[in-house]
């Protein structure tokens, strides 16, 4: 797995989530392997305490079906391991159900995190996933990673021209 990639979702974990707990790597497959019915999950890290932190992106509305999905991960996760789980979504502007505590014998937490979608990050991705499996890149291509940090937001600027050089770099 790439490193500057799980280095990337950590760091959103502890960020957008405010995670304290000390995330070690993603979490050996037979801790997160679930049943056919059950919802597997997005990328499952492991604490050093042993804890579990599943990391969700989820760009349609989030509504009741969704909470029971990852309710439903969760008590599978805590059935299997007997650690405490939380799953953290990242979800757009639409939440439809709120959050609220949901009664079970697992020990676990669902918390949301709405996102604002942003059209150039559409188009950071498209260029990375071309440099990613070695395609070339045209002019426009070239000149979208010379132009989209001072598209984001001033917040997201230093992060976008860092991944602009990066892919720049990687591309010639």
């Amino acid at each position: 797995m790439n490193e500057e990639n799980i280095t990337e979702k950590i760091r959103i974990i502890q960020e957008v989530f405010d995670e304290k707990r000390n995330i070690i790597d993603y979490a050996p497959p037979e801790m997160v392997e679930v049943c056919n019915e059950c919802y597997p999950g997005g990328d499952i890290f492991i604490t050093k305490e042993g804890e579990l932190i599943d990391l969700e992106c989820q760009f349609k509305d989030f509504d009741e079906e969704d909470l029971a999905k990852y309710a439903e991960l969760a008590e599978e996760l805590y059935e299997k391991n007997k650690v405490p789980i939380s799953i953290y979504v990242l979800c757009s502007e639409r939440v439809l159900v709120p959050e609220i505590p949901i009664k079970s014998e697992a020990i676990f937490n669902i918390k949301l995190a709405r996102i604002e979608h942003n059209p150039i990050y559409d188009t950071l991705f498209q260029i990375k996933e071309k440099v990613e499996n070695g395609m070339p890149l045209d002019d426009e291509d070239f000149f979208g990673l010379l132009t989209l940090p001072i598209m984001g937001s001033k917040k997201d600027r230093k992060k976008l021209r860092v991944e602009c050089y990066r892919l720049l770099r990687k591309a010639l």
